[in-house]
C-alpha cells in the first residue's frame, strides 16, 4: 500500500519538505528558501516554492540519492510518484488574502488600545485588524486565511482555518469579538481539527506536480503545534525545543500553571497543557552576527559552516555569541524545572530538539554541556514534518487517534548527554 506523506512546513525565510514513508522515516527531503523580496506578496511565493521542493525530491528518490544514509529508500512506482496524502503546517499568525496578499507574522504592527481591549487574548485579531486596514477591499471580496490554510486552498480550493483545540478559540476568535470589531465573519473560514482532510488537489495542482490523480490534502497546523506532534510531547513531563527566528522550550503538563516567564497555552490533547518558556533574542543575535561576518568576509555561509567557525574560536566574537545563546537556553531550563518541580511533574529524561539547529553535532553538544541537560533528535531534525506526516496518516484512518500516530511514527535517532 502506498503509504507515504508529502508533509510541508512553512518558515519565515523557507520552506522545508519531506516525502516521509509509513514508518515515519524520511526519504527525500528538500529545503527551498523564500527570496523574501516582497513582504507584502510573501505567500505567492509558497506553491512555487512546494513545487520545486517536490522536484527536487523526485530526483534525489529517482537518482538512488537517500537524503539521510542511515534510511533506506523505498521502492520506486506510485509509492514515490503520488503521495498517499499532503500536509500542510506553517508559522502564524500570518494573514494573507485569497490573492496572495501578505502579512507575516513578524510584521510589526501598530494596535490601538480599544482595538487590544476588544481583541482580549487572540493572536490574530490584532493582526487581521490591522491587514484589513492596509487592505480595506479584502473586508468584501476575499477571505483571510492563515499562513498553513493558504497554502492548503491553493492546493485544493478548501477554505479552512485550523484550530489546534476547541480552547484555542479565545487564541484566534470568537464571533463577539469579531462583532466588537465589525469584522464580517463569513470571510474568516471554519474552524477544522488538524488531521482533517480539507480536499482533494484540484485538477491544475495534480497536473502541475504530475501526481497523475488527486490526493488528499491533510490540515497540519501551526508549527509549534506540528512540532508538538512531530516529538511526541503530548504526556506529562515531555518537553521540546523549537528554535529559529526565536526559541521556545515547552513542557506538557496536565494543568495551566501561574509563573513569570511562561506561557501557557492548550496542548493539542484536550486534558493538557503547554508551558513554554521564550526567547525572542537567541535567533536575533546570530543573525546580526552572520550579517556582520558574511559582510565581512565578503561571502555567505551556510548554518553549519557558521556554527563550525564560530565553535573554532574560543576567543571570538562567535563563539561569545553561541555562549549567550547557550546561557540564555539554560536560563529557558531552570524557569521549565520550576514550573515541573512545582507542579510535581516528573520531567522526561531529555529535550526533543527541532530545527537548524538540530542538524549541526557539535552546536547541539556545545549546547546540552552549557545547560546541564541531555537533548535528542527525532526521526528527523524538522520535527514539523514529522508531525504533518502523522497528522496526514491519522487523517487516512491508518490511526485511531493522533496521540496513537505519534506513538507509533515518531522514535529518537540521536541524544547528546552534557
Amino acid at each position: 500500500m502506498n503509504g507515504t506523506i508529502l508533509a510541508a512546513d512553512i518558515g519565515t525565510t523557507s520552506l522545508k519538505a519531506a516525502v516521509v514513508d509509513e514508518n515515519g522515516q524520511f526519504v527525500a527531503y528538500s529545503q527551498q528558501f523564500l527570496s523574501l523580496r516582497n513582504d507584502s506578496t510573501a505567500a505567492q511565493e509558497w506553491l512555487p516554492a512546494l513545487r520545486a521542493a517536490w522536484r527536487d525530491m523526485q530526483k534525489q528518490l529517482s537518482g538512488n540519492k537517500a537524503p539521510f544514509a542511515k534510511q533506506q529508500r523505498p521502492s520506486m512506482g506510485t509509492e514515490v510518484t503520488v503521495p498517499a496524502g499532503i500536509c500542510i503546517s506553517g508559522n502564524g499568525p500570518t494573514i494573507v488574502s485569497a490573492d496572495g496578499r501578505t502579512l507575516l507574522w513578524n510584521q510589526p504592527i501598530d494596535t490601538p488600545a480599544h482595538i487590544k481591549k476588544a481583541v482580549g487574548q487572540s493572536l490574530f485579531l490584532p493582526r487581521i485588524q490591522a491587514f484589513l486596514t492596509r487592505y480595506p477591499d479584502v473586508a468584501h471580496s476575499s477571505c483571510i486565511f492563515s499562513g498553513p490554510e493558504y497554502l492548503i486552498y491553493q492546493l485544493c480550493g478548501a477554505a479552512v482555518t485550523i484550530l489546534p483545540e476547541a480552547r484555542y478559540r479565545t487564541a484566534y476568535w470568537t464571533d463577539e469579538q469579531l462583532d466588537a470589531l465589525s469584522i464580517a465573519g463569513d470571510r474568516l473560514p471554519p474552524f477544522v481539527a488538524p488531521a482533517t482532510r480539507a480536499g482533494m488537489t484540484d485538477t491544475a495542482i495534480t497536473a502541475q506536480f504530475g501526481f497523475g490523480r488527486p490526493v488528499p490534502v491533510f490540515c497540519g497546523g501551526p508549527d509549534f503545534i506540528a512540532a508538538m506532534v512531530g516529538t511526541n510531547s503530548l504526556s506529562p513531563g515531555a518537553w521540546y525545543d523549537c528554535a529559529g527566528s526565536s526559541e521556545g522550550l515547552n513542557l506538557c503538563v496536565s494543568e495551566p500553571v501561574t509563573a513569570s516567564h511562561i506561557r501557557v497555552l492548550p496542548s493539542i490533547q484536550n486534558d493538557l497543557w503547554n508551558a513554554a518558556a521564550l526567547e525572542s533574542e537567541s535567533g536575533r543575535m546570530f543573525s546580526s552576527y552572520r550579517s556582520a561576518v558574511e559582510s565581512l568576509d565578503g561571502r555567505t555561509y551556510s548554518y553549519s559552516e557558521l556554527i563550525e567557525k564560530c565553535l573554532a574560536h574560543t576567543t571570538g566574537d562567535g563563539y561569545d555569541v553561541l555562549a549567550r545563546i547557550a546561557r540564555n537556553f539554560r536560563t529557558m531550563v531552570e524557569r521549565i524545572r520550576a514550573v515541573a518541580r512545582n507542579g510535581r511533574v516528573p520531567l522526561a529524561p531529555y529535550i526533543a530538539v527541532t530545527g537548524g539547529q538540530a542538524k549541526n553535532d557539535a552546536w547541539m553538544q556545545f549546547k546540552c554541556t552549557a545547560a546541564g541537560v541531555p537533548l535528542a533528535v527525532c526521526n528527523h531534525p524538522d520535527a514539523e514534518l514529522i508531525g504533518d506526516a502523522v497528522f496526514a496518516q491519522t487523517g487516512l484512518g491508518r490511526y485511531r487517534s493522533i496521540a496513537a500516530a505519534a506513538a507509533a511514527l515518531v522514535t529518537i535517532t540521536r541524544r547528546y548527554e552534557p
